[in-house]
């Protein structure tokens, strides 16, 4: 079977020579033609190891995806450090060369509209987390001073002026960091948010990919510098990660 990797524009056959290894069992990179300035990089691959049952079994142990996915993503990024690049979904085969390439061909309008769309530009991943114990702090230092915990009575309402206080914080918290991301977001041609969610024991309060054109990046990071001190502040640590090909964008 031919396996895809990714599409690229080029003018000229782009060299494989230095391009990362692929997925395990496949054979060497080839460039494809798939119509005039496009190339899909493939690889040949016996159909016993990628056939649908053997990747259905594959997908139940995560090591075993994990270092097929991290294998397309090193020949993704690869070719996306030099071209403009559409990167295919992990597994993504046909039976035949002429298949792929008549699958391109048949969407060569949109493919077109999706390249004209990333060119020129990269996604970069922001992250911010709350963290807990600096939260924590920042809450004590506006709390009521302990001197004044004498009575019961007192020791009870600053308790609930601490949980105030706590919850205060965080919610001044987030609108900072809605404030931030829209700062963000504003030097971006485009953007994808993910919900909320738990990452490795922390509160993950903003997990968002944005497409960055390359004259806006240096804006973009002064924006991001300042965005991750002010949020430091209110116990909130921003994370960036990147630059990426258009994983996010052109899933159309």
């Amino acid at each position: 079977m031919t396996y895809l990797y990714c599409l690229i524009e080029a003018d000229g056959k782009p060299p494989t020579a230095r391009a990362p290894r692929g997925l395990p069992g496949t054979g060497p990179l080839r460039l494809l033609p798939a119509a005039d300035g496009l190339w899909l990089v493939a690889a040949e691959v016996p159909a016993s190891l990628y056939e649908a049952a053997t990747i259905e079994r594959g997908m139940r142990d995560l090591e075993w995806v994990a270092g097929r996915a991290a294998a397309h993503a090193r020949v993704v990024e690869h070719f996306a450090r030099r071209h403009t690049t559409l990167p295919m979904k992990l597994f993504t085969l046909f039976a035949t060369d002429a298949r792929a390439v008549e699958h391109i061909r048949g969407a060569e309008g949109r493919v077109r509209r999706v390249l004209a769309r990333v060119a020129g530009r990269q996604e970069w991943g922001v992250r911010v987390r709350l963290d807990p114990a600096l939260a924590r702090r920042l809450s004590r230092r506006r709390a009521v001073p302990a001197a004044t915990r004498r009575s019961g009575t007192r020791f009870l309402m600053a308790k609930k002026q601490e949980r105030d206080v706590a919850r205060a914080v965080v919610r001044e918290g987030r609108a900072a960091v809605e404030e931030v991301f829209d700062s963000l977001a504003g030097l971006a041609d485009a953007t994808r948010r993910r919900p909320p969610t738990e990452l490795n024991g922390t509160r993950l309060v903003l997990d968002a990919a944005l497409l960055v054109p390359a004259g806006r990046l240096s804006r973009f990071r002064s924006a991001l510098r300042r965005g991750a001190t002010g949020l430091a502040a209110k116990g909130y640590r921003l994370s960036l990660t990147g630059p990426w090909p258009a994983y996010n964008f052109v899933g159309e």
